[in-house]
């Protein structure tokens, strides 16, 4: 779409990009991760269902400030499953389920205990507006639906750390996203 004051730049979603530059999108075989322990409280999350797509969008406060997010990472999963992390500054700051990976029903999801409270954060992202990531993914969810963990690439130990307040990041020895947990997500609004 184009630029509706008319500046020559071209519109794609939440980035814009001067007419005839190529966007800057990256392809990674994984997402690694930096987990900064920071005494605050943890920010609140809010959730947001959009019931015709069945689209989940958990939106992380953050108390930096700032505008929209400078990086997506796009997790492709080759299941068709479709997640995105938003990153401003190179932080974490939201997620968008836009299309499910294979859900399974568990009637008990045991939330792990967190071993720190703080940031997680993606150096490598600076400068990169859109970065791409196959890997697989799997989603699984409690009996209730208001637990939801997504995996990210194949099961393994994992440190976990609280991100906000219901958000949890499992990230592995190597230094790479294992996982997200999505805590007290509210149902969606066709089901309520």
């Amino acid at each position: 779409m184009r630029d509706p004051a008319g500046g020559g730049a071209v519109w794609a979603g939440r980035f814009s990009r001067a007419e005839g530059e190529a966007p800057r999108r990256r392809r990674w075989p994984s997402v690694a991760l930096a987990l900064e322990a920071d005494a605050a409280l943890p920010a609140a999350v809010r959730y947001r269902w959009d019931a015709d797509t069945e689209i989940l969008t958990a939106s992380v406060d953050d108390r930096r400030g700032g505008g929209w997010p400078s990086t997506v990472l796009t997790l492709e999963a080759p299941s068709g499953g479709w997640v995105t992390l938003e990153l401003r500054g190179g932080r974490l700051c939201g997620l968008e389920v836009a299309v499910w990976p294979p859900v399974r029903r568990r009637a008990l999801l045991r939330v792990p205990r967190p071993t720190l409270v703080g940031h997680a954060c993606c150096p490598a992202a600076g400068g990169a507006a859109e970065v791409a990531v196959d890997v697989a993914l799997v989603a699984e969810r409690d009996g209730g639906g208001g637990t939801v963990r997504l995996g990210v690439g194949e099961a393994r130990a994992a440190r976990v750390a609280r991100v906000a307040r219901d958000m949890l990041v499992e990230v592995d020895d190597a230094g790479t996203l294992a996982g997200v947990w999505l805590l007290a997500v509210p149902p969606l609004p066709l089901l309520a």
